[in-house]
C-alpha cells in the first residue's frame, strides 16, 4: 500500500510540474503574443500616420506643381505675345524709318521744300524719275581754286553750259609745320561747294571730297562730281541728263 501511494504522489507531483511548466510557458507566450500584437498595432498606426503625412505632402506638391504649370503656361503665352509685339514694332520701324539712301533723298527733298519748291512738284518729279535715261558728258574736266581764309577770288569758280551752272567752293586752309595757315585748302577737311543756277537759284553740298551733286535747270539735270586735284584745286566733271 505504501509503495502504491508513493507512486501516486510521484505521478501527481510530475503532473503538477508539467502543468506548471506548460502554464508558465503558455503565460510567456500569451504575454509575448499580446506584446507583439500591441507593437504591431502601434507600428501600423505610426505607418498609417506617416502615410497620411506623405499623402498630404504629395497632395500639396501636386497642387503646387499644377499652379506652377499654370503660371508657366501664362508666362509662355505672355512672352509669345511680347515677342509678337516686338516683331510688329520691328517691322513698323523697318517700314517707317528710312535707311541711309532714303534719308539722303529725304534730306534733299526737305532742302528743295525749304527753298520754295512745292511738295506736289517734288512728288510729280519723283514719279517721273527713271534710271534708263541717256546722259551726255559736259566736255572735259575743269578745275578751280578752293577759297579759304588765306586764298579767295582768283580762279575760284568754273561754269558749265554757257554759265547755266557756276560752281565755287570753300574749305579750311592747310597748315605748315609751324601750325600757320597756308594758301591752299586742306583736302582732308570738309569742303562746301555752292552751285549757282541761271535765274539766281543756288544749292550746295558739303563734306569730305569726293562730292557728288545734281542741279535741275529747266528740262535738264546736271550731275557733277568733285574730287581733289593739284594743290589748292578741285577737279569737276559733269554730265547732262533729261529732266524729269
Amino acid at each position: 500500500m505504501s509503495l502504491g501511494f508513493s507512486d501516486n504522489r510521484n505521478r501527481l507531483r510530475r503532473r503538477r510540474q508539467v502543468f506548471g511548466f506548460v502554464f508558465r510557458w503558455g503565460l510567456v507566450l500569451a504575454v509575448g503574443l499580446g506584446v507583439g500584437l500591441w507593437a504591431k498595432n502601434i507600428g501600423t498606426e505610426v505607418a498609417n500616420q506617416e502615410v497620411r503625412v506623405l499623402e498630404g505632402r504629395l497632395s500639396d506638391i501636386t497642387t503646387e506643381s499644377a499652379t506652377l504649370r499654370s503660371e508657366i503656361a501664362g508666362l509662355t503665352a505672355a512672352l509669345r505675345t511680347e515677342r509678337d509685339r516686338v516683331s510688329d514694332w520691328q517691322d513698323r520701324y523697318e517700314a517707317d524709318v528710312p535707311n541711309v539712301d532714303e534719308a539722303e533723298i529725304l534730306a534733299a527733298a526737305r532742302l528743295r521744300i525749304d527753298s520754295g519748291i512745292s511738295t506736289d512738284r517734288l512728288t510729280a518729279v519723283v514719279g517721273l524719275a527713271r534710271d534708263d535715261i541717256a546722259c551726255e558728258p559736259l566736255g572735259s574736266t575743269k578745275r578751280f581754286i578752293v577759297n579759304n581764309e588765306i586764298q579767295s577770288g582768283a580762279n575760284g569758280s568754273v561754269s558749265f553750259v554757257n554759265g547755266a551752272v557756276t560752281i565755287t567752293a570753300s574749305g579750311e586752309a592747310a597748315r605748315n609745320a609751324g601750325g600757320q595757315p597756308v594758301g591752299w585748302f586742306d583736302p582732308g577737311k570738309p569742303v562746301t561747294a555752292i552751285f549757282s543756277h541761271l535765274g539766281g537759284e543756288t544749292s550746295q553740298t558739303e563734306g569730305l571730297l569726293p562730292l557728288h551733286h545734281s542741279v535741275a535747270v529747266g528740262d535738264t539735270e546736271f550731275r557733277f562730281s568733285l574730287i581733289a586735284g593739284a594743290r589748292a584745286f578741285i577737279q569737276v566733271t559733269g554730265e547732262a541728263c533729261p529732266f524729269p
